[in-house]
């Protein structure tokens, strides 16, 4: 679990669309509407800001870079600032480079803790929210074009890492909160998601191949 937390939350798993006009915006009503919109697109791309909340600290540590999420592949988590992380999550591997640095590879069998929680998140980014039901208990809002989906975890081991996750957006997901039950906090807000092409480019096919 510590190798996916740690890269999630201090380097950097969940993801978005295209930003639309405010015409074509189709309002998110229920659970059913959500995991039907944040799962129709094979592949999402684009920016994120992460913002690590620590007690210990009086400013957040923030870092900036990109974000690929495949339905089919997994998801590669490009940070660019404060220094240089690579992150490859598959279905059953784990790769983390730091700099220059040879690269780490963990797999579910060596680590089924980590690979619980990175199944989970990538719940969080596909919006399944049966999977996610199983985990947590969902309670959905929404006004206008706005929704809001607080999960509180029901079981362990998630209830003894986060007291909440929460999901904000508009079509799709613009900002995720993940609060933790020592107290630490981490924001992570997304931009400029696109899906377009619809399938992983040559450069991006070769990150998944491990």
């Amino acid at each position: 679990m510590s190798l996916f937390v740690t890269s999630v939350f201090v380097t950097s798993v969940f993801a978005t669309s295209a930003v639309a006009a405010p015409s074509s915006l189709v309002r998110v009503n229920d659970l059913d509407d959500l995991q039907q919109q944040l799962s129709q697109h094979p592949i999402v791309r684009g920016d994120f800001t992460q913002l690590r909340h620590l007690e210990m600290f009086k400013q957040p540590l923030s870092s900036t870079g990109e974000f690929t999420l495949s339905k089919r592949d997994g998801l590669l988590w490009q940070q660019h600032q404060p220094f240089p992380v690579n992150l490859v999550l598959t279905e059953n591997q784990l790769r983390q480079t730091f700099s220059d640095q040879p690269p780490q590879v963990i797999t579910a069998k060596e680590n089924p803790m980590a690979f619980y929680f990175s199944h989970i998140f990538l719940s969080v980014f596909h919006g399944d929210t049966e999977a996610l039901k199983a985990q947590f208990e969902l309670d959905f809002s929404s006004s206008d074009s706005q929704w809001t989906l607080h999960l509180t975890p029901t079981q362990a081991p998630l209830n003894a890492v986060f007291e909440q996750i929460v999901l904000q957006g508009t079509q799709d997901i613009d900002a995720l909160t993940l609060i933790e039950v020592r107290g630490d906090k981490t924001e992570i807000l997304f931009t400029n998601q696109n899906h377009q092409p619809e399938y992983l480019t040559d450069v991006e096919q070769a990150q998944f191949e491990f």
